[in-house]
């Protein structure tokens, strides 16, 4: 059977029974191994297909290790439509503490797949913790609707920071041993600064109580606030 008799090409391989069975394969050797060296003769051997087939499927190595994270993506993404916040200021919080959950799961395999992503993005593919940029720049749009944030400053300036913020931490958690449990308290300590400074007044108290909360968390993490780097 083709690629066009299953209803798919590499624009829609996540559809591809091929490339299901493929990334069941690659997800088993990264669990076994510890890292995502995925020798593309070991992946069609452990998948029982031929030796083109990950190309034809997924045209690289590397479009194997993102669709891995593209369908860990769509996992979380579910996870948090089934969530719902007290507001949409809270919701920056939550977000971030939900997907350090997420990431608890299986922590060497996460940071397996994070310092892939990070090796093989360049050109026009977007480091993978920076496609957070659009989310949000669409909560801070909300939040602006519903009087948190104010008005006067530009929310893709404000996105970038917090996508900053997140990105550093999550590139930091990858290449060191220290539990995400810390990563996410950075993550939120951050963002309690980053928005108690485009907030609405009512909201500023909030946030700066938020800060201190982090703030402490951090400080009685085991070994302090500083992160161990191999």
């Amino acid at each position: 059977m083709t690629d066009a008799e299953d209803g798919v090409g590499r624009g829609g391989h996540m559809f591809d029974k091929r490339a299901a069975t493929l990334l069941e394969a690659a997800q088993a050797i990264v669990r076994e191994t510890g890292n995502f060296d995925l020798p593309m003769r070991t992946l069609a051997a452990r998948a029982q297909v031929s030796l083109r087939t990950p190309y034809e499927v997924f045209g690289s190595k590397n479009g194997i290790i993102r669709a891995l994270l593209k369908s860990e993506q769509e996992e979380f993404r579910e996870i948090v439509r089934n969530y719902r916040s007290i507001d949409r200021l809270e919701m920056f919080f939550d977000r971030t503490l939900l997907g350090m959950e997420f990431y608890a799961r299986e922590q060497p395999f996460y940071r397996a797949l994070f310092r892939a992503t990070q090796a093989f993005s360049g050109g026009d593919e977007t480091e993978p913790a920076r496609e957070m940029l659009p989310i949000y720049a669409n909560m801070v749009r909300r939040a602006i609707e519903e009087g948190f944030l104010r008005d006067d400053l530009n929310i893709t300036n404000i996105a970038e920071i917090l996508t900053d913020l997140f990105a550093a931490n999550l590139r930091n958690w990858a290449s060191s041993d220290f539990d995400i449990w810390l990563a996410g308290q950075k993550i939120c300590f951050g963002f309690s600064l980053a928005l108690a400074g485009v907030a609405m007044p009512q909201c500023v108290e909030r946030l700066h109580l938020s800060a201190r909360t982090y703030d402490k968390a951090i400080q009685d993490y085991p070994g302090g606030a500083a992160i161990p780097v191999r």
